[in-house]
């Protein structure tokens, strides 16, 4: 499971809107620029961050919590997400390609296209549990707030 922690923004039945705690701790940090991954998911992004998850646990708004989703759903979303588009692309031009340059380029636009109607299909039928993440757990304000101190690279 890939856990993060997060605050409780809204309960909306059986789900809940959470805000991820800004961090983190993977060890690339500069000592002298400061956090360069925390620096571009700043810049790109969108909206106030908040994202709906399961909230089996009975979170309420206010709380922290710890949000976790399965590393086998995550992979497989992003590899469906990344690949499928691809393969259209190479695969209708692949197809076409005994038809000429004119039709090998439409017919690799046609399976780009194709491919990224399949995936917003697949997209909307994956809220599966596999793909779904889920409080996990309600965290005591003190231990949610601690930093997680960078390290510098060595």
């Amino acid at each position: 499971m890939i856990e993060t922690q997060a605050r409780v923004i809204r309960v909306d039945g059986p789900h809940a809107w959470v805000e991820p705690r800004p961090h983190a701790p993977c060890g690339q940090c500069d000592p002298e620029t400061g956090c360069r991954t925390l620096a571009i998911a700043r810049l790109f992004r969108n909206g106030a961050g908040h994202f709906r998850v399961a909230n089996p646990v009975g979170a309420e708004p206010g709380d922290w919590v710890t949000v976790a989703v399965p590393e086998a759903g995550l992979l497989h979303g992003a590899l469906v997400v990344y690949l499928a588009p691809l393969a259209g692309l190479i695969g209708g031009a692949a197809l076409a390609a005994p038809a000429g340059q004119f039709a090998s380029v439409a017919a690799a636009i046609l399976g780009f296209a194709a491919a990224l109607v399949w995936v917003r299909r697949f997209s909307r039928r994956a809220d599966a549990a596999r793909f779904t993440p889920a409080i996990v757990a309600k965290t005591d304000r003190s231990t949610a707030l601690q930093e997680t101190p960078c390290r510098s690279r060595s």
